[in-house]
């Protein structure tokens, strides 16, 4: 090769290379603009909530032998307080992201009802009481993150604890009482929306609807009578997100 094209070659060769290393560091020594930080919603957390329960209770005479009528009984929305644990994963860490997980939670109420069917002049007078103590949940989470925001359903098994009785107050011999008392497990399907206000504490709002399985008792004669309930339970709560 020529000593001038040689020259050529080797200078050209050089101003790209230089431009090369000189982009290359300009680069790095650039401050690259940085991802925000999405609110992470994956962890353990354990809270407590307080809200409104309503409990419906239907007792049906299976027989037709004594009321022959299927009772419903409402009560008022009553008070219900209690705590809730459970673990979420965060799928990944856009902007907007699925959410899913596992939830235990417990509430405590005294729903209670209380009413006299008849009167003194009917075949039958009914002295009916009903009491919702408490109610347990375990289900499975499912939701949409937008950052601090958590859309989310839930669902799975309940476990209810009623108590209550119906009496004859008219004595007559076809039944004196029957107990609708029951420890009982059913299904729960609930949804909500939770906010983070800072990176360890959440507030939520979360309704649920709770049905027990369906039982049957029978009075002193060995009449039969289906009891079926249904509460809808209401609360406001507070998490703190384990780190």
């Amino acid at each position: 090769m020529k000593p001038a094209k040689l020259a050529r070659f080797l200078l050209i060769n050089t101003l790209l290379l230089s431009s090369t290393t000189f982009a290359h560091v300009s680069l790095k020594g650039e401050v690259m603009p940085s991802m925000p930080a999405y609110f992470n919603w994956t962890g353990f957390y354990v809270g407590l909530n307080a809200g409104a329960v309503n409990h419906i209770m239907n007792i049906t005479d299976v027989d037709a032998t004594s009321f022959n009528a299927t009772i419903e009984q409402v009560s008022n929305p009553k008070f219900t307080g209690g705590f809730q644990l459970g673990y979420r994963y965060q799928m990944n860490m856009g902007y907007a992201s699925g959410v899913y997980g596992i939830e235990g939670s417990f509430n405590f109420s005294q729903a209670k009802f209380s009413e006299v069917y008849g009167s003194d002049f009917a075949l039958y007078q009914l002295s009916s009481t009903n009491n919702l103590r408490n109610v347990g949940l375990l289900q499975l989470i499912g939701g949409i993150a937008a950052d601090r925001t958590l859309l989310f359903l839930a669902a799975g098994m309940s476990w209810a604890n009623i108590t209550g009785h119906v009496t004859n107050l008219d004595g007559i011999p076809f039944f004196n009482s029957f107990s609708v008392s029951k420890k009982k497990i059913g299904t729960a399907v609930g949804a909500g929306i939770e906010y983070a206000f800072t990176d360890a504490f959440t507030a939520r709002i979360k309704i649920d609807v709770i049905a027990p399985t369906r039982y049957s008792t029978t009075d002193d004669v060995d009449d039969v009578f289906q009891v079926s309930n249904r509460i809808v339970q209401g609360s406001f709560g507070v998490n703190y997100i384990f780190a």
